[in-house]
């Protein structure tokens, strides 16, 4: 699937990768701390003390023990608060494709105000005629409510997470297995709902296949005069100008080949906002 690259779906993509990054690193860190406590096993000294250089190291002045088992469950609540922050960019990213829909009046201004998680992704549709693959709106909404149980009912399953995990289909169920090797989850009422690293991994995969999905769709969405003018301008921004006027073109050439390739843009049309 080829994706424009235009500076809003470059921040996006800079900005998942790093969230993921970071997350991995934190629960890796998390473990290969609780396995150097292993070596401390029993002693009743602080951290403060074992380690004085470490930035921060008072905030978390535990035993070794203690601190050991800390960070050893660290998953569940580092997921808690990654999962919540993915979908969070991915909002972001589908919001602002709506509002560049709305720029060629395809949407009203009143309909775009209301555009959120739950109901982005079918404005998307509604104001594209196009859909996104429904097994991936399926589990984007099963982790979106997943979250809101951690926000609003102390991480336990309500009535609508209840009754939507029981209805995913059986292409939903595959996919998310498919992802994260486990099988989708069903709650009952008052269920703990788990945000752990396979449902991490399933919303970085979910949200990043829709957002590819949406990608492709906008290419044709939006006119070619705007895609024009979003090359010029990135352009313009990116590069320093330089160079006689072959220069400049040969170098827009190789900007648009790098960032818009699936624009497929004519010689004339670069040559347009040379």
């Amino acid at each position: 699937m080829r994706t424009a690259n235009y500076p809003g779906y470059r921040i996006h993509e800079k900005q998942r990768v790093q969230t993921n990054d970071t997350m991995m690193g934190l629960l890796v860190g998390s473990k290969l701390a609780a396995a150097t406590l292993e070596l401390t096993a029993g002693s009743t000294v602080t951290l403060s003390k074992m380690f004085p250089a470490v930035e921060h190291i008072r905030r978390f002045d535990h035993v070794a023990d203690t601190a050991r088992d800390v960070l050893s469950d660290a998953e569940p609540l580092l997921g808690v608060m990654a999962v919540p922050f993915v979908l969070g960019l991915h909002e972001d990213l589908i919001v602002g494709m709506l509002k560049m829909i709305n720029a060629e009046a395809q949407m009203s201004v009143s309909e775009l105000e209301k555009a959120k998680s739950a109901n982005m992704h079918s404005k998307f549709q509604d104001s594209t005629g196009t859909n996104f693959a429904p097994e991936l709106t399926e589990l984007f909404h099963l982790v979106r409510l997943m979250r809101n149980t951690h926000i609003h009912n102390g991480g336990r399953a309500d009535n609508s997470l209840r009754n939507y995990s029981s209805t995913v289909s059986a292409q939903g169920k595959t996919t998310w297995t498919q992802i994260t090797g486990l099988s989708a989850p069903v709650f009952a009422l008052g269920d703990d709902v788990r945000l752990g690293l396979p449902e991490l991994i399933g919303s970085l995969a979910v949200t990043k296949r829709l957002a590819d999905e949406a990608n492709v769709v906008l290419q044709t969405a939006l006119g070619r005069q705007t895609w024009l003018r979003m090359l010029k301008d990135d352009w313009g921004a990116s590069v320093p100008p330089k160079g006689n006027p072959q220069q400049r073109l040969k170098n827009l050439r190789g900007f648009a080949r790098m960032y818009y390739a699936p624009l497929n843009f004519t010689t004339p049309e670069i040559e347009s906002v040379a």
